[in-house]
């Protein structure tokens, strides 16, 4: 399978495309029951990701569940949790206390966070707050160096962006180490 979005560094490196999936869900109810549980206090901004990664985790899951120490995920672009941000700065300024959920759920890795916690994945991670015209190239470059140098053997690739008349989109590839150089 073909990647939606640029890897002109990573494709003459050491990954292979498994597969890939794209959301745009922005409520709650239109999660997957299986992770909506638990995810109903997260910023909407996270759901579009917690459901392609879930989506791909439970197609691919016998490959993946063997592998969870390895299983890294890259997350980048402009979706930011800029509702659970606001309830925040409402919170502190209305009484100066904040719920501990809310505060933990308005950082920009909480996507990442979630996904991790959910599924088991103790790999490498990385978060990029940057548009993902920017960040593609860094996340390209760091996704191609992790898998050979086996520092993760799959990688969960997510670029999340937000466009004021769209919502949040999150575009997820799954990758694997090639092929000819696997173990």
């Amino acid at each position: 399978m073909t990647r939606t979005f640029s890897l002109d560094y990573a494709t003459n490196h050491a990954l292979d495309c498994i597969d890939a999936r794209e959301s745009s869900i922005a409520d709650h109810a239109q999660l997957p029951a299986d992770v909506r549980s638990g995810a109903k206090q997260a910023d909407p901004a996270v759901w579009p990701v917690l459901d392609t990664v879930w989506r791909l985790y439970s197609e691919h899951r016998a490959r993946l569940d063997p592998h969870l120490e390895h299983v890294g995920m890259i997350h980048y672009g402009s979706a930011f949790p800029k509702r659970a941000a606001r309830q925040v700065i409402d919170d502190v300024a209305r009484g100066g206390r904040v719920s501990p959920l809310t505060f933990i759920h308005a950082n920009a890795g909480a996507a990442l966070s979630i996904c991790c916690t959910r599924f088991g994945f103790r790999g490498p991670t990385l978060n990029l707050t940057m548009a993902a015209a920017d960040a593609g190239r860094f996340a390209d470059i760091a996704a191609a160096r992790w898998l050979e140098r086996g520092d993760a053997r799959y990688l969960f690739v997510v670029a999340a962006e937000f466009d004021a008349n769209e919502g949040v989109t999150a575009k997820t590839a799954l990758y694997a180490r090639a092929a000819r150089v696997a173990d």
